[in-house]
Protein backbone atom coordinates (compact mmCIF):
# COMPACT_ATOMS: atom_id res chain seq x y z
CA UNK A 1 0.00 0.00 0.00
CA UNK A 2 1.30 3.16 -0.96
CA UNK A 3 1.81 6.23 1.77
CA UNK A 4 -0.30 8.90 1.11
CA UNK A 5 0.97 12.56 0.66
CA UNK A 6 0.49 13.52 4.58
CA UNK A 7 2.51 10.36 5.54
CA UNK A 8 5.86 11.06 2.59
CA UNK A 9 5.78 14.65 4.42
CA UNK A 10 5.77 13.46 8.14
CA UNK A 11 8.02 10.92 6.91
CA UNK A 12 10.79 13.80 4.99
CA UNK A 13 10.23 15.96 8.19
CA UNK A 14 11.58 12.85 10.71
CA UNK A 15 14.30 12.26 8.56
CA UNK A 16 15.48 16.00 8.17
CA UNK A 17 15.21 16.49 12.03
CA UNK A 18 17.23 12.59 12.49
CA UNK A 19 19.78 14.10 10.10
CA UNK A 20 19.92 17.59 12.12
CA UNK A 21 19.88 15.75 15.72
CA UNK A 22 22.22 12.86 14.89
CA UNK A 23 24.34 13.36 11.91
CA UNK A 24 26.51 10.66 12.10
CA UNK A 25 23.76 8.05 12.93
CA UNK A 26 22.34 9.36 9.50
CA UNK A 27 24.93 8.52 7.65
CA UNK A 28 25.23 4.82 9.32
CA UNK A 29 21.85 4.34 8.49
CA UNK A 30 22.18 5.98 4.30
CA UNK A 31 20.98 3.32 2.17
CA UNK A 32 23.65 4.28 -0.21
CA UNK A 33 26.15 3.60 2.56
CA UNK A 34 25.49 -0.22 2.49
CA UNK A 35 25.46 -0.37 -1.26
CA UNK A 36 28.76 0.98 -1.47
CA UNK A 37 30.25 -1.32 1.44
CA UNK A 38 28.33 -4.20 -0.40
CA UNK A 39 30.55 -3.31 -3.89
CA UNK A 40 33.46 -2.41 -2.10
CA UNK A 41 33.50 -5.58 -0.33
CA UNK A 42 31.86 -7.71 -3.78
CA UNK A 43 35.27 -6.10 -5.70
CA UNK A 44 37.89 -6.97 -3.42
CA UNK A 45 36.52 -10.33 -2.90
CA UNK A 46 37.25 -10.34 -7.24
CA UNK A 47 40.51 -9.30 -6.82
CA UNK A 48 41.15 -11.88 -4.59
CA UNK A 49 39.32 -14.33 -6.51
CA UNK A 50 41.77 -13.34 -9.37
CA UNK A 51 44.89 -13.73 -7.27
CA UNK A 52 44.01 -17.38 -6.58
CA UNK A 53 43.62 -18.74 -10.08
CA UNK A 54 47.12 -16.70 -10.15
CA UNK A 55 48.54 -19.00 -7.55
CA UNK A 56 46.57 -21.75 -9.00
CA UNK A 57 48.16 -20.95 -12.04
CA UNK A 58 51.85 -20.79 -10.55
CA UNK A 59 51.48 -24.00 -8.65
CA UNK A 60 50.47 -25.72 -11.91
CA UNK A 61 53.16 -24.44 -14.03
CA UNK A 62 56.00 -25.13 -10.92
CA UNK A 63 54.68 -28.15 -10.37
CA UNK A 64 53.91 -27.85 -6.61
CA UNK A 65 50.81 -28.93 -5.39
CA UNK A 66 50.58 -27.40 -2.18
CA UNK A 67 50.94 -23.95 -4.23
CA UNK A 68 47.73 -24.88 -6.15
CA UNK A 69 45.83 -26.55 -3.54
CA UNK A 70 46.92 -22.90 -1.61
CA UNK A 71 45.15 -21.07 -4.68
CA UNK A 72 42.43 -23.27 -5.34
CA UNK A 73 41.01 -22.25 -1.61
CA UNK A 74 41.92 -18.79 -1.85
CA UNK A 75 39.69 -18.97 -4.39
CA UNK A 76 37.10 -20.45 -3.02
CA UNK A 77 37.28 -18.62 0.36
CA UNK A 78 37.41 -15.25 -2.01
CA UNK A 79 34.17 -16.73 -4.02
CA UNK A 80 32.22 -17.27 -0.92
CA UNK A 81 33.35 -13.97 0.24
CA UNK A 82 32.10 -12.14 -2.77
CA UNK A 83 28.50 -14.38 -2.70
CA UNK A 84 27.57 -14.23 1.06
CA UNK A 85 26.39 -10.92 1.24
CA UNK A 86 24.76 -10.97 -2.37
CA UNK A 87 21.03 -10.57 -2.44
CA UNK A 88 19.36 -12.44 -5.19
CA UNK A 89 16.56 -10.72 -6.83
CA UNK A 90 15.89 -12.64 -9.51
CA UNK A 91 12.87 -14.52 -7.94
CA UNK A 92 9.28 -12.23 -7.59
CA UNK A 93 7.08 -12.85 -4.91
CA UNK A 94 4.61 -14.68 -6.24
CA UNK A 95 1.42 -12.50 -7.13
CA UNK A 96 -1.83 -11.80 -5.20
CA UNK A 97 -4.28 -14.53 -6.68
CA UNK A 98 -7.28 -13.18 -6.16
CA UNK A 99 -10.48 -16.20 -5.79
CA UNK A 100 -12.85 -16.82 -9.26
CA UNK A 101 -16.47 -15.91 -8.87
CA UNK A 102 -19.17 -19.30 -8.08
CA UNK A 103 -15.70 -21.07 -6.01
CA UNK A 104 -16.13 -21.46 -2.57
CA UNK A 105 -12.37 -21.80 -0.47
CA UNK A 106 -12.89 -24.40 2.07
Amino acid sequence: MPLSEFEKRELELIGHGLEQDDPRLAVLLDHDAFARSRRTSFRRALVLFAVGVCILLLGLVVHAPTIGIAGFTVMNGAGYWALKDLRWTLRKSAPHVTPVEGTTSE
